[in-house]
């Protein structure tokens, strides 16, 4: 009797079946492998975004006016889901609103009285903005936590020009 040479059907249903975990298994690690690039690029997209909102809170309120009475004090609403700021800027004109709107998710920076918000980061769960301090020590907070992160971002500023203590309105 002669023998054949070759596989028997069981090696090849084997082979198969070996072939078909170690795709299964290589897969899920390519997928969660993907999944962590895509998140880590998630992460860094919102933290230059929270970077770039952090820089500009910074010009803006370290150029903050507060002098002369109590009428002309940078304006502090830290109460609510909604916070602002209002302050004379020295560099520009106007009465400009440092503002966080919890029902849209965004700050937003209104350069005078009556003018068009300009939408500096969305995407907030939350903010808060206080001050602390009296008269020329006085100091701005503000600090927001991304929905996308839960990461928590904050700036304390000195206003340069204010000689008054912030005041509540």
């Amino acid at each position: 009797m002669r023998r054949q040479a070759g596989f028997t059907l069981i090696e090849l249903i084997s082979v198969v079946v070996l072939l078909g975990v170690l795709a299964g298994l290589g897969g899920m690690f390519f997928v969660s492998g993907t999944k962590g690039a895509l998140q880590a690029r998630v992460n860094e997209e919102a933290g230059m975004a929270a970077e770039m909102a952090l820089e500009r809170i910074s010009v803006e309120l370290r150029d903050a006016l507060g002098a002369g009475g109590a009428s002309t004090a940078i304006q502090v609403d830290s109460t609510g889901p909604d916070v602002s700021i209002v302050y004379t800027s020295s560099a520009l004109t106007g009465q400009r609103t440092l503002a966080y709107a919890s029902a849209t998710g965004e700050i937003s920076i209104t350069p005078a009285a009556g003018g068009t918000a300009r939408t500096l980061i969305a995407g907030i769960g939350s903010c808060a903005m206080s001050f602390s301090g009296v008269g020329a020590g006085s100091l701005l907070t503000v600090s927001f936590a991304q929905q996308s992160t839960s990461q928590t971002f904050t700036v304390t500023i000195k206003p340069r020009g204010n000689t008054i203590t912030p005041a509540a309105p």
